[in-house]
């Protein structure tokens, strides 16, 4: 069994160059593993060298053989909560597939198939995702756990601030995750988690309302 590796910042030790530098030592014109040694940013030591491309193959004949065994296998009801939470949590798709040893379009249909809340990278404060119809609602509880569309995370709702005539109900909420704040959101910007709860997800709601 090949040995863990220690990497250092400065070292450039990802799949993606780890694959890069496999293929050019056993290409027909081969690079010398001192070149190799370059690319990936380390000190020139053979020894190590062979230990981080021995962990790479293996990691990657390990990544293989679990997607092989899973590939054709619906999501089981475990599958389904945990992508759920790492989602909503902030993974992205990509890492998750990673460490559930699945294809990024299979994650992808667990979020549509269950009407979760979308984590658009391309939205913004002044134009949030819009969240599926079957998790709209115009009325919510004080504390109640919510989607807030237009901060990309979860959020706790603190009270109802008023009735607009244009945005009709307004509320106070309490973002959650790594930017915890006070925000006010039309209902139609705050998503209902209620039916993902009752899968059994448990969604990030630390943080209680501050004094």
């Amino acid at each position: 069994m090949a040995r863990n590796v220690k990497v250092k910042d400065s070292e450039k030790l990802d799949d993606a160059n780890l694959k890069y530098v496999i293929e050019l030592l056993e290409s027909d014109k081969p690079i010398t593993k001192k070149e190799a040694c370059g690319i990936l940013r380390i000190s020139y030591n053979t020894t190590r060298l062979g230990n981080i491309i021995a962990g790479y193959k293996e990691r990657a004949a390990t990544d293989a053989r679990l997607r092989a065994k899973n590939r054709g296998k619906a999501a089981s009801d475990g599958e389904v909560v945990r992508a759920i939470e790492e989602y909503l949590n902030g993974d992205a798709i990509s890492e998750i597939a990673k460490f559930m040893y699945r294809s990024s379009g299979f994650i992808k249909g667990i979020i549509n198939r269950y009407n979760v809340p979308v984590r658009s990278a391309s939205s913004d404060y002044f134009s949030p995702e819009l969240l599926p119809d079957d998790v709209l609602s115009e009325d919510f509880e004080p504390g109640e756990l919510v989607w807030s569309a237009r901060y990309n995370t979860t959020a706790r709702v603190d009270k109802l601030i008023q009735t607009q005539k244009e945005h009709g109900k307004v509320y106070r909420i309490w973002t959650l995750g790594n930017s915890q704040r006070f925000a006010s959101q039309p209902w139609y910007e705050l998503g209902k988690l209620e039916h993902l709860q009752n899968l059994g997800v448990k969604l990030n709601g630390k943080g209680s309302f501050p004094n």
